[in-house]
């Protein structure tokens, strides 16, 4: 049970209380009159007797409450009854919104507005947080991007330089050795020596008579030196022994 209802449970008590007292003022004032009325008439007995179902209220419920009241509300330990009832004296009382003056309710509403004034401020503080970290979050992005293109890109330089860098050394190679061959060539050339063919001589005794040789290896050999296509001979001819 809160506060509000406890005190309105008290005041409803109080009422009653107020209202019997005021019925007894009542009676005694219209026994008094009817007495100085009529001073003949036997005078009545106006001893209220008081009412059982009072008395077991007031037992059984009122007493209960206001100490439960007491200790609930005013009661600390250590403090003793006289500085509790003073504390609770001293107590402001709370004021209804809708009594308030005009200067209260003004109060009030700048209140509210300073109150709205700084929901709005957090909201756009946190929406402009939120729009600053998703920009923060789209330029790391990019940047990761960026990264990823320059470092693709550099690799794709590296390989391209590696390429050319080998075509380079197979072509050096290539040159190296064609320049071998064809060194390897005019040595032959330069030990190479010549005859003239003279009547009654082919290929094949030619081979034999410089060589001692006249298969069919020597005669490729020589053919090939002087870029023959067959064995055949013409007096007068110069060729190449090598």
């Amino acid at each position: 049970m809160s506060k509000e209802d406890y005190r309105d449970k008290i005041e409803e008590h109080r009422q009653s209380f107020e209202d019997e007292q005021n019925e007894q003022q009542t009676l005694s004032r219209v026994s008094r009159m009817n007495k100085d009325g009529n001073k003949n008439k036997k005078p009545k007995n106006t001893k209220r007797k008081t009412p059982l179902m009072t008395i077991l209220f007031v037992i059984f419920i009122l007493i209960p409450l206001t100490v439960l009241v007491y200790f609930w509300k005013f009661y600390e330990p250590g403090k003793t009854i006289e500085q509790a009832e003073k504390d609770s004296a001293e107590q402001v009382v709370e004021i209804d919104p809708s009594e308030a003056s005009p200067s209260d309710k003004d109060k009030n509403k700048d209140k509210g507005d300073q109150a709205d004034q700084k929901s709005d401020d957090s909201s756009q503080k946190d929406a402009e947080k939120v729009a600053a970290d998703q920009k923060a979050a789209e330029e790391t992005k990019k940047a990761q991007e960026a990264k990823k293109a320059e470092d693709a890109r550099k690799a794709e330089e590296a390989r391209k330089a590696e390429e050319a860098r080998i075509a380079q050394q197979q072509a050096e190679a290539a040159k190296k050795a064609e320049e071998a061959r064809k060194a390897e060539e005019a040595k032959l050339n330069a030990k190479a020596s010549t005859h003239t063919v003279q009547a009654n001589e082919n290929l094949f005794r030619i081979a034999l008579n410089h060589y001692g040789d006249g298969s069919e290896a020597t005669l490729a050999k020589i053919r090939a030196a002087n870029g023959m296509s067959s064995n055949t001979v013409m007096v007068g001819q110069v060729i190449k022994l090598p």
